[in-house]
């Protein structure tokens, strides 16, 4: 009869260890340190519009347009440079990281002097999340001399 007293309590004893193994306390899970590494999302510069066309444009005429960008991403960027496809633009931008949510611009100057016909710019703008995009610049540009030396 002892025996099987024994065995009843060595079995309750083992069902209880057994069954009290499986259930982990979660406060444990949310302070393991794979969960406590929350993986940030990169700033992520977006253009409202990445082409602008200036029309019809004389020889000589200097002009500018402002291209606005949104960081839609989780963390600052920043533009780290700008690089013109030519001489004749110049492209400015702040050096300041912008927050994710806010707007900046990068503005193009166009410089027409001895341009002629269509024309289409481009300048490549390098972040800090590594990603590269383009912007770009167009006109007709109406070039006396040049239409001189087509008509003679």
């Amino acid at each position: 009869m002892r025996t099987i007293f024994y065995n009843i309590l060595i079995f309750i004893f083992l069902l209880n260890f057994i069954s009290s193994c499986g259930n982990q306390n979660p406060v444990q899970k949310v302070n393991s340190p794979a969960l406590m590494s929350v993986k940030k999302i990169p700033g992520e510069i977006a253009f409202e519009k990445e082409i602008h066309n200036f029309g019809t444009l004389k020889d000589g005429e200097v002009v500018a347009y402002s291209f606005k960008f949104r960081n839609k991403g989780g963390s600052p960027v920043k533009i780290l440079k700008a690089e013109p496809s030519c001489g004749c633009i110049e492209v400015k931008f702040s050096e300041n990281e912008v927050l994710p949510g806010d707007s900046s611009f990068v503005t193009v100057i166009f410089n027409t002097s001895g341009e002629w016909g269509n024309q289409l710019k481009e300048a490549r703008i390098e972040t800090s999340n590594g990603k590269s995009l383009e912007i770009q610049v167009g006109a007709y540009i109406d070039n006396k001399q040049f239409n001189n030396l087509l008509n003679n």
